[in-house]
């Protein structure tokens, strides 16, 4: 039955990108937590924000074999946060416990795992132009994707103009790193290896990051003083518009350059990246985002280049779609060169992850929210490797939300890979109450 469900959902998913050809940014689901969106005072004359996240993670995974059980997946967690914000401060915690047990399929797991810690802690300013965290955090790095990760350092963003500078220096500690002990599922799953990362050190210094990036817009235009004098001066705002006060935007929307490395005790050969990233802008709200990174590393010189076409559809309804396609590639200076940014972290597939040491991939989506208290959503993604395993990966997605505090997510995925005897199938529910 779940496989003729499935058979059924990846045939409308298929259909579906060949009818639109076009994808979001990545295949990689989005962050279900809704702890952000809970955040509410203790008393309404003291700044002092609270909220709490209960996670429940049910589900089974099968080859659909015959005589062969399928495999049961569990997994919870609780995180609570605290957020103390005064003028352009804040003041920011954030931490809990979790509880898994993966799918047994890699191998037999009789006990459940646990892990307390802290998620984030920081200091944060939020000037007009400045924004800078200091402590243990959440970040990435522009829209690369070399970092995103929950480092223990400062990030600082500035805007300059038609200019943005996004500067990034930190370690990381297995203990709370973003795909580390505590990720909110990456533990469920244990297909072919049970463990998705490049070693993270258990100290500070051992594995550490710096990045900076700068970004240009060329569609920026300074802001106008208004005259109060003038009676006309508060129509001046479409001065640089057509008729309608809508701007013309130029074909490139953004170019970015960055430098970044990755060093540390355990970190045996030091990796340098340097590359540039285009946005494009094109007719009938089409964009496309192009560019290269090269890796600088003794006997692992290698190039990856980047190519997605996105597109965003807002309807009369309110509702609002993405579309896509996407294809990231390498090629290798050095031969069989593997690209492996430490802490990239992009995990393309609810279950398989695939990273920044799986290229070349093509990835794939389609998702769209209805309008409503219910907030439904469905997404359809799908992500591929070209070479060596060539694991490709189907995740359907549908959730709600119940009485603002429940949101409920149905996950249905199908997995093939030439290491894998047969192909998988998956069902979960991920059941989020928040206070």
């Amino acid at each position: 039955m779940i496989k003729s469900i499935i058979v059924i959902l990846r045939n409308i998913m298929l259909f579906g990108i060949l009818a639109f050809v076009f994808t979001n940014a990545d295949a990689q689901m989005h962050c279900r937590s809704t702890l952000g969106g809970h955040l509410t005072p203790f008393h309404k004359e003291f700044p002092l924000l609270w909220a709490v996240e209960g996670t429940m993670a049910p589900g089974i995974m099968s080859s659909m074999k015959d005589g062969e059980e399928s495999a049961k997946l569990n997994g919870g967690m609780i995180i609570g946060a605290l957020d103390y914000s005064f003028k352009k401060h804040t003041f920011y915690l954030e931490g809990g416990y979790k509880n898994w047990k993966n799918s047994e399929l890699a191998q037999p797991v009789t006990e459940i795992s646990r892990h307390v810690g802290m998620r984030q802690f920081f200091y944060g300013f939020n000037g007009e132009n400045t924004n800078i965290k200091i402590g243990l955090h959440e970040t990435k790095l522009g829209n690369y994707f070399l970092i995103d990760e929950r480092i223990l350092g400062a990030s600082l963003d500035q805007k300059l103009g038609a200019f943005t500078v996004n500067a990034r220096a930190g370690t990381v500690i297995d203990n709370f790193a973003r795909m580390g002990r505590f990720c909110a599922n990456r533990h469920l799953y244990s297909l072919i290896t049970n463990d998705y990362t490049e070693r993270i050190g258990e100290k500070g210094g051992e594995t550490n990051l710096t990045g900076f990036v700068i970004n240009w817009n060329p569609n920026y235009k300074k802001p106008k003083k208004i005259d109060v004098d003038d009676e006309f001066g508060e129509f001046d705002e479409f001065s640089d518009s057509d008729e309608f006060g809508t701007e013309k935007k130029k074909l490139i929307s953004n170019v970015g350059l960055i430098i970044y490395d990755e060093f540390g005790k355990i970190i045996p050969e030091n990796k340098l990246y340097i590359g540039s990233l285009i946005n494009f802008n094109l007719p009938a709200n089409f964009s496309v985002q192009t560019g290269a990174v090269y890796q600088n590393m003794k006997l692992n010189n290698t190039l990856v280049y980047i190519t997605t076409l996105k597109r965003s559809i807002t309807w009369n309804s309110g509702s609002y779609s993405n579309m896509g396609i996407g294809f990231i590639g390498k090629y290798n200076i050095d031969r069989n060169a593997i690209f492996q940014p430490l802490f990239s972290n992009m995990f393309l597939g609810e279950i398989m992850r695939l990273d920044a040491t799986d290229f070349p991939l093509w990835k794939a989506s389609l998702s769209h929210n209805f309008p409503g208290k219910l907030k439904f959503h469905i997404a359809l993604k799908g992500v591929g490797q070209i070479e060596a395993n060539k694991v490709s990966e189907i995740d359907i997605e549908a959730g709600l939300k119940l009485f603002k505090h429940i949101k409920i997510t149905t996950i249905f995925s199908r997995i093939e890979a030439l290491s894998l005897p047969n192909d998988i199938y998956m069902a979960r529910l991920e059941l989020r109450i928040s206070f």
